[in-house]
């Protein structure tokens, strides 16, 4: 399901008075609901910082991780980290270390070993150079295969382990870990300083999600009944991705309804009569 057009989101703020439309993608992370899971992940991360090496953040699609890992990110102190992100990686090795090398300012070279050795080199002394530990964070890491994770591993291997001259954070689905389990990458699973599962919400945080996205949009909090919340959680799993999709579904026909509020039997009936939400094994 997409996200609702300008003409109906014109006419969906007249229906309810919005300010502004609630359960979109376009909240900034600094203003995210951040959920007991998410704030326990975000402390995580600062603490791991500390340690820095290998960081391993896992979770089904849709629980927030990526927009905690930004929140994550925006928080660091750019004065003692340089970071550098990837939403999207190619999986082949060598595709990989042009995107690399392209992310670090370094010249493009014709053999993957040259790009490897010189994204090393960078790497290994940009502490010593900048003063500024460089941090990789890599998001969507299920796409990647195991010879590019491997050469991630083989990057921050120097001086026989004795020293982190740079940090990954790996993000992903729980995709992630089979992948992981791949033979030729027990070196990499071994190196992970910390590892954390994001979990999607519980039902307090559904109600509070639910309650802050509405409050955001300066309208009645109990729009959406206590029953209507609850068939809502039951339905998303409590996974945020989903919350916002039966959310906004739920507020278009309730203003085509010409409804003032969404109840249990409302929301009951759009989930029942949902196309997406009739797929086998619940995964929307």
């Amino acid at each position: 399901m997409t996200e609702p057009t300008y003409h109906q989101t014109r006419k969906l703020r007249a229906h309810f008075a919005f300010t502004r439309m609630p359960f979109t993608k376009g909240l900034c992370a600094a203003h995210m609901f951040d959920s007991s899971s998410q704030r326990e992940l975000l402390q995580g991360l600062v603490m791991w910082l500390e340690v820095r090496g290998l960081c391993l953040v896992l979770g089904p699609c849709g629980v927030g991780k990526s927009i905690t890992t930004r929140r994550f990110v925006q928080d660091i102190d750019t004065a003692r980290y340089y970071v550098i992100e990837f939403t999207y990686l190619p999986s082949t090795v060598p595709g990989f270390l042009r995107s690399l090398n392209r992310s670090l300012d370094l010249p493009m070279r014709q053999h993957a070993s040259d790009m490897f050795d010189a994204a090393q080199r960078h790497l290994a002394s940009y502490e010593n150079d900048h003063g500024q530990h460089p941090l990789l964070v890599i998001d969507d890491a299920e796409g990647l295969r195991p010879q590019v994770l491997d050469t991630i591993r083989r990057l921050t291997s120097f001086d026989l382990d004795s020293d982190d001259r740079f940090s990954v954070l790996l993000s992903g689905t729980d995709a992630l870990i089979p992948l992981l389990a791949d033979s030729t990458l027990a070196s990499l699973r071994s190196r992970f300083l910390f590892t954390c599962a994001l979990r999607p919400f519980g039902f307090e945080d559904t109600v509070n999600y639910v309650r802050f996205h509405l409050q955001r949009a300066d309208i009645d909090p109990n729009l959406f009944t206590e029953p209507a919340v609850k068939r809502l959680f039951q339905a998303s799993q409590g996974r945020p991705r989903n919350i916002n999709q039966l959310a906004i579904q739920a507020l278009i026909q309730a203003a085509v309804s010409g409804l003032d509020k969404v109840d249990g039997d409302f929301m009951s009936h759009l989930i029942n009569t949902h196309p997406l939400y009739q797929l086998p094994g619940g995964e929307r």
